[in-house]
């Protein structure tokens, strides 16, 4: 298994605090990052190749990484809270 850092470049989202969730880990992808397509599991819609977007998984669960669309994951966010 790759290491996820290494995946994402090692960028955080902790100066976004509006896209925190306790419990989570939150890793922002830009788009030179952004290899590959993958489906938002919010909206079900595809985060394309080259679109900014964040990685999240429950603290310890890299396994369980998923790839949304920003805004996407701040709803999620918001609901949660």
């Amino acid at each position: 298994m790759r290491d996820v850092e290494s995946l994402l470049g090692g960028r955080s989202t902790d100066d976004d605090e509006d896209l925190e969730l306790a419990g989570y880990e939150v890793r922002h992808v830009d788009g030179q990052g952004a290899t590959k397509d993958y489906l938002c599991p919010d909206c079900g819609n595809l985060v394309a190749a080259g679109e900014g977007h964040v990685v999240v998984w429950p603290s310890g669960e890299a396994d369980l990484r998923r790839h949304w669309h920003r805004h996407c994951w701040r709803l999620e966010v918001r609901r949660s809270s």
